[in-house]
């Protein structure tokens, strides 16, 4: 019995139901030690104290069942069909105690209610145990597919941010500058090579990162784009919060857009403005522009635009962080891109840095 209830403590996660769990495990032990201690000292007969440590052990067990239940009310409703059929595989056992301990009172002899109670339970487990392996190993192969997915998102993700083209107007522009600004010219250089470190070193992270890298990564290429374009582009920071994570290089397709389709379209250019702020349940990112604008409810077209590294980023927001991403448009006045991240998906504000 002790083991059992050792057994049912496992699977308590309240500290006041484990404290009780282990208090009942103790008692149970010294009731057994008395037990033995009176037997062998023939002050009392096992046989007329078994019917008290029987009724023990059905209140044990009804005790344990019952808080198992309480932790299992507040379960969520998916796991509440395999939790419900763990109280119920000890039923047996509960009702061969009740019958046992009923046989010792009117004093029917021979039965064995005990044992049958006991192996059908235990039977229950065993089955139990087998189907928990058997999910668990469809997590697993679960597990891995995502992982591979993931890879293969950010792979894409990576190279949707390093577009010949892209890289062919960043060191033409670099070019230009050693005749006109050598000084810029280096400084350029630099920004250049550690934003693309930056992009190869988001394949070895499996974890959102801090908005703060995030956007010091972003500074890099918006600095790049705006040798390139020079007054036609304005960049504005309004950044209200930091403390959170988000997925690595997901703010990039969304600023590039606004840059090469937003104010990049529209003839005097524009200004594309970068916001962070908090909110009661969550953080936001928010990316605008006031550039030509596109009709959002129009059939998706070859335009241009990084439809792959938009896909991409929105289910990388939704898997990782709980979060979407609304996108908002008007012809002729530009565009506005929201990442919203829930705070239930972030960690705690100490493991954020």
């Amino acid at each position: 019995m002790i083991s059992m209830i050792v057994y049912f403590r496992s699977n308590l996660t309240l500290p006041v139901s484990r404290a009780v769990a282990g208090a009942m495990a103790a008692g149970f032990a010294a009731v057994t030690a008395a037990t033995a201690i009176l037997h062998l000292t023939a002050v009392a007969d096992i046989i007329t104290i078994g019917t008290y440590v029987n009724f023990l052990i059905a209140v044990n067990t009804v005790v344990m069942l019952v808080m198992l239940n309480m932790e299992y009310g507040r379960a969520k409703k998916e796991n509440m069909k395999e939790r419900m059929f763990f109280i119920l595989s000890w039923i047996p056992l509960v009702i061969s105690l009740v019958l046992e301990i009923f046989e010792h009172i009117v004093g029917i002899p021979g039965s064995d209610f005990f044992i049958y109670g006991l192996l059908l339970s235990i039977i229950a487990q065993v089955v139990r145990l087998v189907f928990d392996l058997r999910r668990q190993y469809k997590e697993a192969i679960r597990y891995q597919q995502m992982q591979k997915e993931l890879y293969e998102a950010k792979v894409s993700v990576m190279v949707s941010q390093i577009q010949p083209h892209f890289m062919y107007n960043a060191l033409t522009s670099i070019a230009m500058m050693c005749q006109i600004d050598p000084d810029t010219a280096q400084e350029a250089t630099i920004t250049f090579a550690k934003y693309l470190r930056g992009n190869m070193d988001s394949l070895k992270q499996t974890k959102p990162v801090p908005f703060e890298q995030e956007l010091e990564h972003l500074k890099k290429y918006l600095y790049i784009e705006k040798l390139r374009f020079g007054k036609k582009l304005n960049i504005e920071y309004d950044i209200q919060a930091t403390d959170f994570v988000l997925p690595q290089l997901s703010i990039q397709p969304l600023v590039e857009n606004a840059v090469k389709h937003g104010v990049g379209m529209k003839k005097k250019g524009g200004t594309v403005t970068i916001a962070a702020r908090e909110t009661e349940t969550a953080y936001e990112v928010i990316i605008s522009d006031d550039g030509v604008g596109f009709e959002t409810s129009a059939e998706r077209k070859d335009d241009g635009r990084s439809h792959v590294g938009m896909e991409n980023t929105i289910r990388r927001v939704k898997d990782m962080c709980g979060g979407e991403i609304r996108i908002e448009s008007t012809v002729g006045e530009g565009t506005t891109a929201t990442v919203i991240l829930p705070k239930e998906g972030q960690p705690n504000e100490n493991t954020v840095s």
